[in-house]
């Protein structure tokens, strides 16, 4: 029982933390790709973010994002190796 609980949660774990760990390196390493994503959704729902706040740095944000989403996935990847050390 304890393996197949140890596939699951590793299993788990990876496929939530891998594809956020994925979302923050492309945030982090294409700003300017992921800045044009949100302001095709921004025009789709009426509100331009370039409209909004013409003087907003948007390469600092969306690194800043990078960085918090990647590290916050990374975490949650690491979860179940965390445990397996501490013996729970």
């Amino acid at each position: 029982m304890d393996m197949l609980t140890s596939i699951l949660v590793w299993g788990l774990c990876l496929s939530i933390g891998g594809p956020l760990t994925l979302v923050g390196l492309f945030h982090f390493v294409f700003p300017k790709s992921a800045w044009s994503a949100y302001r095709g959704w921004g025009r789709l729902w009426k509100a331009d973010p370039r409209e909004i706040a013409p003087e907003y740095n948007s390469s600092a944000a969306m690194r800043i994002v990078g960085m918090a989403v990647g590290l916050g996935g990374l975490v949650i990847c690491l979860i179940p190796f965390a445990v397996g050390l501490l013996g729970f």
